[in-house]
């Protein structure tokens, strides 16, 4: 037997005795020769003018697609891609896939190499699952926090902001006004006669004309104010970015006015009213903090003041303008 013979039977054992899947096939997919490791994998004895993607997962298939074809027509090659074959009675087989495209002159053709690899896609699969994990784990956590966020800041019953919340826009409030040459206005709100609707009606009949008031002053206000439940039947308005005089006047206006339309709890029809103070501020350029936290202060007891005024000159049978701090 001549050299060459042998050389070409050694090379024939090779090709199909290796312990690795070898595979030619052309640009289109299409298997053009396959050894007996990759007929074995695949329970499938002879593989010529089989499509590879008939081979793979529908998963991998589309990785595939999306994925090796652009980089094989990109760069002309393809370096250990995890993908699974399809084997006999449906059975997975992970593998690494190598991919090195060549013409020699001729069709273009893909030399395929496939190794085992089960070790490798199990450790890939349970760091895929571990990353989704802490991803799920990470979401949550900032679901919690934002959840608890939210609770710190906002009043469980109606769901507007608390006195922590109201602090933290009203001195942000104050220091956008500073730099704006704004002033900053605020209205404190309290239901005339609510201690007799808890005593005649029952508290829970009392939670819903809170909870009602709650919705006609957001009404009332609209999203750019905020709007705070500061104890009990208090609530608290901020007005933000006044720039013309009276500005502070008409909102007080419409939050009275919110009211005005009776409301039927736990069967009985009531007629609320709402004693309201106002108070506003000019703030120096240059306040700084400390200065914003008095100027807050200030506004707070200025604007609960105004409205025991109002409610006494009610309780008397008149009414006092309302007073202004500056």
């Amino acid at each position: 037997m001549s050299q060459t013979t042998t050389r070409a039977v050694d090379y024939r054992q090779l090709f199909h005795q290796a312990p690795a899947g070898y595979v030619v096939a052309g640009p289109d997919g299409t298997i053009l020769a396959a050894n007996a490791t990759m007929c074995a994998w695949t329970g499938i004895d002879v593989l010529d003018g089989t499509r590879l993607l008939d081979l793979l997962p529908a998963g991998d298939r589309l990785m595939y697609r999306t994925h090796a074809g652009p980089k094989l027509e990109r760069d002309g090659h393809l370096a250990e891609l995890s993908i699974e074959l399809l084997g006999p009675d449906g059975q997975r087989k992970p593998v690494l896939l190598s991919v090195t495209r060549t013409s020699d002159g001729g069709e273009p053709r893909d030399l395929m190499i496939f190794f085992a690899a089960p070790e490798r896609r199990r450790y890939e699969r349970e760091l895929a699952g571990a990353h989704r994990q802490l991803e799920d784990a990470a979401a949550e956590r900032a679901k919690l926090l934002k959840e608890a966020r939210h609770r710190a800041l906002h009043d469980p019953l109606t769901g507007l902001s608390n006195r922590r919340r109201l602090q933290e826009s009203l001195l942000a409030a104050l220091a956008r006004a500073g730099e704006q040459q704004h002033r900053v206005g605020l209205l404190f709100c309290d239901i005339d006669n609510f201690k007799q609707v808890n005593d005649t009606q029952g508290h829970p009949a009392g939670d819903q004309v809170l909870e009602h008031v709650a919705r006609m002053l957001t009404g009332a206000v609209g999203g750019a104010d905020t709007v705070t439940r500061y104890s009990g039947d208090e609530f608290v308005v901020l007005v933000p970015g006044l720039e013309h005089p009276g500005e502070l006047e008409t909102v007080a206006g419409r939050v009275r006015d919110c009211l005005a339309a009776p409301v039927t709890i736990e069967g009985t029809v009531l007629r609320l009213g709402m004693s309201v103070g106002l108070a506003e501020t000019a703030v120096p350029a240059d306040a700084d903090s400390a200065g914003h936290r008095d100027l807050a202060k200030a506004l707070l007891s200025g604007a609960d003041q105004d409205m025991y005024r109002v409610k006494t000159a009610m309780r008397v049978g008149r009414r006092e303008a309302p007073a202004v701090v500056v």
